[in-house]
């Protein structure tokens, strides 16, 4: 690999980092209590990556996210997050992608080298906080169309009073 190669190799490590390390906390705050929360890192992603980006020089980088519900555990939902680096030198240098979703995040190389900086990681806290809102509403909406069924084949909507 490059020097380039190197560090956009390691702006999108960086990225990835601050993605997987606000969700854990995020979640594990937020909607713990609601369900079983896996983060876990692939370098799996069937996505091409947007105009103008590519896949880091070291692979596919994504964050995947799998919460599935405590009372209802057939309500699952997953998202990933992606990391793109871009093909030329400009900036932004890092985008945030949610597979699946038009929603994305630039982060520019100046604000993840040498170190993320508070506007990263502001940035990513609220990226992530809309990504994990997206999820808590997603999962609602699969338990209650759980409900929704279990009342209609006549059994407990909410269990045995």
């Amino acid at each position: 690999m490059s020097e380039a190669d190197d560090r956009s190799d390691a702006w999108a490590r960086t990225a990835h980092e601050l993605v997987t390390e606000t969700a854990s906390r995020q979640i594990s705050r937020d909607i713990a209590h609601l369900a079983e929360i896996e983060v876990d890192s692939h370098g799996i992603h069937a996505v091409s990556p947007p105009p103008g980006y590519v896949a880091p020089p070291s692979g596919v980088i994504t964050t995947h996210v799998l919460a599935r519900s405590r009372d209802v555990p057939e309500a699952t939902v997953e998202t990933r997050v992606a990391v793109w680096v871009a093909k030329e030198p400009n900036e932004p240098a890092v985008l945030l992608t949610r597979v699946g979703s038009d929603r994305v995040l630039e982060l520019s190389a100046s604000d993840l080298e040498p170190e993320p900086t508070a506007q990263a990681r502001s940035q990513v806290n609220d990226y992530v906080a809309v990504v994990i809102a997206h999820m808590v509403s997603a999962l609602n909406a699969a338990m209650q169309r759980t409900y929704g069924h279990e009342s209609e084949v006549g059994e407990p909507e909410y269990g045995e009073s």
